[in-house]
């Protein structure tokens, strides 16, 4: 059953087509992703759904009663008041009366005589109107979210705001969520949680990501916005890249016939005086009707254009930490950590909010004072960090004046270029080019702090969180970029993708300050995070055992235990292998049919992994 349709839908933003003549309808149990470029228009699509904006033409139908939630980007900078008073909000008028009923409860000593009548009548709302009922629900509602009721929100970080924003929404009971980038500036841990969650929840979704990996776990439908076009495939991500490209170039083979069908008439209209004698009226007006249909076609918009100045080579060592720490009165940022950075390595920097990956960034790079330890720096380092120049964005100048610095020229790979045109490379139109930055969206400042950071050699690069606010065109432009870089790199990021594509190596911020360096990308972090919660939980175990008889281990089960972390090792091995086939083009391209297979065959390794990790913990507790 569609809960909302879309019939010949057109909207316009001045004289920018989003959608036109869009059809598209979503149906209970729909995960809809919508995913293209920035200011396509996908941000107004939802809104259309949620009814907050309304089309300029076309039908939007909904369901009688249907009642939709949506959350947006951005967290509000003023989010205060208790969690359970914020949910609470989304039960209107029976939700702020239970919870006004706990405040005055606890204030039940201090109350005036107006706040005693007052009490008394929530009271009665509480025992024979359901409030008591309302206030469990909200409760379990905090619990499903793992959220701390009595909490302060002001106090919370970014993605524990996205949840209680989340809660507010939820106690609405709406039919479908509408969700605008939910992972945006949240943590790899607060994502795979968002992701687990929304998977289970029970609720039809539409939401828009630029997160590779969490568009495929999560997507079970997805619409791509192109051109004012909606292209709409039942089907998880990857196959929707797959079906859209194939349709993207029937339509690029579909242009060009017309465009030599619309030259041939052209060029038939321009013949001498045999020719327009004997012209007739019919041909000329098809030949305006194809002028009309050529100028109101939408071209495919350019991509990015990185070209990365790579600097002289430094030495081999780039840098050498000896027992570094960092701390801030009794809290460890950095515990006592060492390391050994060569030229080429790329370092994906991985942890929590708040760990302490900008810190380990700061202090690497010398910009802080170290508690203990030291570092070495190697020779001919030409660094670019690109956290920094958010800082030296100034609202007030132009993209012109703070990529030229008051000429018109830049230099890159040797080459004198305009800066105009250099930042058309970054997409950027004329008008952006000469506007203030304060006109500039998230994701445009970012393209301009990568077209800055671009703009000079450099044999060491330093991003944190480069792909915030960043499309996905974009994104992949960069990853690209990037892995062919020959310098060092040191990465902040919470795209699992972006790090698995780019990086060698990962410093993953465990407790306390401590960090672990894996050889790998985010997968093999992944791997050795679920490892230590293992052995967490078979000590816990074997605690626990302890506490009982325990009965022995036969011989055959001996050998099992023995056996299950070679298992485990030999699956790892086939996932990298089987991953490494699924993200080269060549072997897809040769290889069609073997795709479901493979897919198949991660998902079995996967099960099987999970059955052998709780065999290993109950074996291991028996030993």
């Amino acid at each position: 059953m569609s809960l909302i349709s879309f019939s010949q839908v057109s909207l316009r933003y001045d004289t920018h087509v989003l959608l036109h003549n869009a059809d598209l309808a979503i149906s209970e149990g729909d995960r809809l992703a919508i995913v293209g470029r920035n200011g396509c228009g996908k941000t107004s699509l939802l809104k259309l759904m949620a009814g907050i904006i309304k089309q300029d033409s076309g039908l939007i139908e909904t369901v009688n009663g249907i009642k939709t939630a949506y959350l947006q980007q951005e967290v509000p900078t003023h989010l205060n008041g208790k969690v359970f008073d914020i949910i609470a909000e989304g039960m209107s008028d029976e939700g702020r009366k239970i919870s006004k009923y706990r405040k005055l409860m606890s204030e039940i000593d201090t109350l005036s005589p107006n706040e005693h009548n007052e009490l008394d009548k929530l009271l009665h709302f509480a025992n024979d109107e359901g409030g008591f009922a309302i206030e469990a629900k909200i409760n379990e509602i905090a619990d499903r979210l793992e959220l701390n009721p009595e909490a302060l929100a002001q106090d919370l970080s970014a993605g524990l705001k996205r949840r209680v924003l989340l809660g507010r929404e939820l106690a609405g009971d709406p039919d479908i969520l509408l969700l605008d980038e939910p992972t945006n500036h949240l943590d790899i841990d607060s994502v795979l949680w968002l992701e687990k969650f929304l998977k289970t929840c029970g609720k039809t979704l539409a939401f828009v990501s630029h997160d590779r990996t969490f568009l495929e776990n999560l997507a079970n439908r997805v619409v791509g916005v192109d051109r004012g076009e909606l292209i709409a495939f039942d089907c998880g991500f990857k196959d929707f890249l797959r079906k859209r490209d194939e349709l993207l170039e029937a339509w690029d083979k579909r242009d060009i016939a017309f465009d030599k069908k619309l030259a041939k008439e052209e060029a038939w209209l321009r013949q001498g005086i045999k020719a327009r004698r004997t012209r007739n009226e019919g041909r000329v007006k098809e030949l305006m009707r194809l002028r009309q249909i050529r100028a109101a076609r939408r071209d495919k918009a350019g991509s990015v254009g990185i070209n990365l100045q790579e600097a002289e080579r430094t030495g081999q060592k780039v840098m050498t930490a000896q027992n570094i720490s960092v701390s801030y009165g009794a809290k460890n940022i950095i515990k006592d950590f060492s390391t050994v950075i060569y030229s080429g390595d790329k370092i994906g920097v991985i942890g929590k909010n708040g760990a302490g990956k900008t810190t380990l960034l700061n202090a690497l790079l010398g910009k802080l004072k170290l508690t203990s330890g030291e570092i070495k720096y190697g020779t001919n380092l030409q660094i670019a960090y690109f956290d920094q120049l958010r800082g030296e964005l100034n609202p007030k100048q132009t993209p012109f004046d703070f990529i030229g610095g008051g000429g018109d020229f830049v230099f890159t790979n040797g080459q004198k270029l305009n800066v105009q045109g250099y930042l058309q490379n970054f997409l950027f139109t004329p008008e952006q080019i000469r506007g203030e930055i304060a006109l500039l969206s998230g994701g445009e400042r970012n393209r301009l702090m990568l077209a800055k950071l671009f703009s000079s050699p450099a044999n060491v690069i330093v991003l944190d969180e480069p792909t915030n606010d960043l499309d996905m065109e974009t994104i992949e432009v960069l990853e690209a970029t990037l892995v062919s870089f020959k310098g060092t790199i040191l990465l902040v990021s919470h795209d699992r993708a972006f790090l698995n594509n780019i990086v060698t190596a990962v410093f993953g911020f465990e407790e306390n300050g401590e960090i672990s360096e894996i050889v790998g990308g985010y997968d093999e972090w992944n791997t050795h995070c679920k490892r230590n919660q293992q052995q967490a939980k078979t000590t816990t175990v074997i605690q626990q055992k302890q506490k009982t008889q325990r009965q022995k281990l036969s011989n055959k089960e001996r050998q099992e235990l023995e056996d299950i972390p070679k298992i485990i090792a030999q699956h790892e091995a086939e996932q990298k292998d089987i991953s490494e086939k699924l993200q080269s083009s060549e072997f897809i391209i040769n290889n069609a049919s073997l795709i479901p297979e493979l897919e198949a065959r991660l998902a079995e390794i996967e099960a099987e992994d999970e059955r052998l990790f709780e065999r290993w913990t109950e074996l291991d507790a028996r030993n």
